[in-house]
C-alpha cells in the first residue's frame, strides 16, 4: 500500500521528529536568531516535504525534494556549530545529527527514484535540468 499523504512519509515522520527535539532542546535558549534560524531550518525540511507531496508534477516534486535537501544542508551546519560551541548535552546533539543525517539520506533516495522516470525518454534528465535552471531563480525571489 503506497502513501495516502504526505504524513506517511518516513522523511518527513523523522523531520517532523527532528524539528521536535529541536524546539524541545531549544526552549530555554536567548540565543534568539540561532534558535530561530535552526527551527525554522529543521521546519522547512518537514514543510517542503509536505508541500512537493501533491505536486502536479514530477518536476515540481522534485523542486521541492531539492529545497528540502537543501535545508537538511542548512540544519546540518547549524548543528555542526552547535557542537562546536557546546549549545547542546552530547546526546542530545548526537540524536539531532543521527536524525538529520537519515531524513538527509531519504530525501536523496525519494530524489533518485523520482528522477529515475526521467531516464526513460531520451533527453529527459537534460529537459528536468533545464526546467530547474529555468523556474529556480524566479521561485526564490
Amino acid at each position: 500500500m503506497g502513501m495516502q499523504n504526505f504524513k506517511d512519509s518516513l522523511a518527513w515522520q523523522k523531520a517532523m521528529d527532528l524539528t521536535e527535539l529541536i524546539d524541545r532542546a531549544l526552549e530555554g535558549s536567548r540565543n534568539f536568531g540561532y534558535k530561530d534560524q535552526l527551527f525554522r531550518a529543521s521546519l522547512s525540511v518537514c514543510n517542503n516535504l509536505a508541500e512537493g507531496y501533491e505536486m502536479p508534477t514530477r518536476a515540481h516534486q522534485l523542486r521541492y525534494l531539492w529545497i528540502a535537501k537543501g535545508s537538511c544542508n542548512e540544519v546540518l551546519s547549524m548543528l555542526v556549530l552547535a557542537g562546536r560551541r557546546g549549545y547542546f548535552d552530547a546526546e542530545q546533539h548526537r540524536r539531532m545529527m543521527s536524525l538529520n543525517d537519515e531524513v538527509s539520506r531519504l530525501i536523496r533516495t525519494y530524489i533518485n527514484t523520482r528522477s529515475k522516470a526521467w531516464s526513460k525518454f531520451p533527453g529527459g534528465r537534460a529537459m528536468l535540468m533545464l526546467w530547474l535552471v529555468a523556474t529556480v531563480p524566479f521561485m526564490t525571489r
